[in-house]
């Protein structure tokens, strides 16, 4: 029965990561999509790379929100007693680091496999986002560029 009770509480901790996770990603695209026209004209690349930081900024609290949330979680049914080590446990197996230096308790164990998967998924996803964040910031950016490549004459008309 505990470990039944074990697999539920890391399929909560998958989807309470991935609730939280989707608020965050909703967010960082919200504000991007909301701000990029101000800040696609602004003549200051500096802050255009600030507020850039800033939705970066956003992605990495989010995740660590959600390292939070997993070591209270861990350190609360007392799979871990310290909650320093909690949370340190909890990043590291997040991340798929997995150092090894800290281990959950036998009745335990299998609550790591839930939290390297919540953190595979979250990392993906933010992996995806920040591919479109970037590549929107890049392909408006260096649009005029494309322009004026299109306007100039081949060279290969000169050759002929």
């Amino acid at each position: 029965m505990r470990s039944l009770a074990e697999i539920f509480l890391g399929l909560f901790l998958i989807f309470g990561s991935m609730i939280i996770h989707s608020v965050g990603m909703y967010q960082v695209m919200h504000r991007f999509e909301w701000n990029w026209p101000t800040y696609l004209h602004e003549r200051n690349e500096i802050r255009r790379q600030m507020y850039f930081f800033y939705l970066v900024s956003l992605l990495l609290l989010t995740h660590l929100l959600e390292v939070l949330v997993i070591a209270i979680t861990v350190w609360g049914v007392g799979a871990i007693t310290d909650f320093r080590t909690a949370f340190y446990f909890s990043g590291e197996t997040y991340t798929t680091l997995g150092y090894g230096d800290v281990l959950l308790p036998a009745g335990w164990r299998q609550l790591a496999l839930f939290i390297a998967m919540s953190g595979l998924f979250t990392f993906g996803w933010t992996t995806g986002v920040l591919v479109s964040i970037v590549g929107k910031t890049y392909d408006a950016q260096f649009a005029h560029l494309r322009r004026n490549l299109r306007k100039r004459p081949s060279n290969t008309d000169d050759q002929e």
